[in-house]
């Protein structure tokens, strides 16, 4: 994916369609947690009083200079960061779902951009532990996008050995209070995800992080964008401006369903 700037970002619906939302859902309390340093870059992390580390923490330092697309963390005085954070409050304000996809009809129309900045908006506005997961796997792009190379996560231990009990490695990116679960770009090769399993995964994080965002494929990409919208409260459809057709927005809405579509997020670069 190329480096964009955006310059506008609405949640809207297409010709004032009705688009579904879920009631709204009351957040869980934060779970009590604390940080034990077992070895020098890694931190676990114990929910409640559980006897076992839930979460694995690496801390990694995005490359310099920053992607231009997370400009939440590039420029977060911008008129771009400040429309993520617009978006953010809309999605709370509506019926707060705390597990949201991220998708789009078709590749290169600014899910992975959206799907970024959303996740460090909900972790500095909120003041939450968020989750961000790589839920594309023909075509991964977190650890692009942050700049580092992951040294080992949860998603890819889902793929490759079909494991989906805790410990659940993720990354910690520094200067944020992001959780990162990225994919290098050749470890999901021939593999999709298996939707039991991201499931149960997903269900006992929720128990964890106040929010999850899942960077989803494109609908007509891969079935990955059924899966993750399967285990979500709602999906984003992002859509770039002079690029995405009105008729493949309609059958992308048409083919989540039932999954309830929270609205489409137009980038216009």
């Amino acid at each position: 994916m190329s480096h964009l700037e955006i310059s506008r970002l609405e949640l809207k619906v297409i010709e004032g369609e009705p688009i579904p939302l879920r009631p709204a859902s009351r957040p869980l309390e934060p779970a009590p947690a604390s940080l034990v340093p077992p070895a020098q870059h890694e931190k676990v992390v114990r929910a409640n009083q559980r006897s076992s580390p839930i979460v694995i923490l690496e801390e990694v330092e995005p490359a310099r200079p920053l992607d231009p697309r997370l400009v939440v963390l590039a420029d977060p005085s911008s008129p771009q960061a400040r429309s993520y954070r617009l978006l953010q409050h809309r999605l709370l304000a509506t019926s707060d779902p705390r597990v949201i996809a991220v998708t789009s009809a078709q590749p290169g129309e600014g899910k992975t951009t959206c799907a970024a900045n959303l996740a460090l908006t909900l972790a500095d506005e909120t003041f939450a532990r968020v989750l961000l997961i790589e839920a594309n796997t023909g075509r991964p792009g977190l650890a692009q996008a942050f700049g580092f190379s992951p040294a080992d996560s949860f998603i890819n231990r889902l793929l490759q050995e079909r494991d989906a009990k805790p410990p659940y490695f993720v990354a910690r990116v520094r200067g944020s209070r992001l959780h990162v679960a990225a994919l290098q770009v050749d470890a999901a090769r021939d593999t999709c995800l298996d939707r039991l399993l991201l499931g149960l995964v997903i269900s006992e994080l929720r128990n964890f992080y106040q929010y999850i965002v899942l960077d989803a494929a494109s609908v007509f990409d891969s079935a990955d964008a059924d899966v993750a919208g399967e285990c979500a409260d709602g999906v984003l459809i992002t859509a770039r401006a002079r690029k995405s057709q009105r008729r493949e927005l309609r059958r992308a809405i048409a083919h989540l369903s039932p999954t309830p579509v929270l609205g489409v997020v137009l980038l216009d670069t």
